[in-house]
């Protein structure tokens, strides 16, 4: 079952964030791209927004700029991330609990994160299993993190 989000819709990042911070222009040129050249934060030309390193891949790793649109139990998550097919890739994932913690360090120069800190619209699912029955998610109006039930609801930020 899937549940609208009750923060409102979640369109343009900075506006769903209350913030109008200023916006990044898109990199231009992406044979020019390192992680030296990066800025976490950046948005690339295919609208992906870079979020830093992967502590898994120990590669770069890129967010989709805003959250899914709902709120959904953990199984639905991963099915959403496996069959999202935005900025031309399809090979978007739900991020593990290290890297969602990178997402969450990060935060403020990826934009668009609910903080609001209740449940379920302020928290986030990671990949990475608790239990057979629970999952790892983080709270990103402060980075606390616990295990929730899978048919519980959070957000989702896809990563590649």
């Amino acid at each position: 079952m899937l549940s609208f989000r009750t923060d409102g819709p979640v369109l343009d990042p900075r506006e769903f964030t209350g913030e109008l911070a200023k916006a990044k222009p898109a990199v231009a040129n992406t044979n020019e791209l390192t992680t030296d050249t990066l800025a976490i934060g950046d948005k690339m030309p295919d609208g992906t927004v870079y979020a830093g390193i992967s502590p898994e891949t120990n590669k770069p790793m890129y967010a989709t700029p805003a959250d899914a649109p709902l709120l959904m139990g953990f199984d639905k998550a991963k099915e959403y991330a496996a069959e999202l097919d935005a900025h031309g890739h399809r090979d978007w994932r739900v991020p593990t609990k290290a890297e969602l913690n990178v997402l969450f360090n990060n935060r403020v120069a990826i934009g668009g994160f609910s903080s609001i800190g209740s449940r379920p619209a302020g928290w986030y699912w990671s990949s990475s299993q608790d239990d057979t029955w629970s999952a790892w998610d983080q709270r990103f109006s402060d980075g606390a993190r616990c295990g929730l039930w899978k048919d519980g609801h959070c957000s989702l930020r896809c990563v590649r």
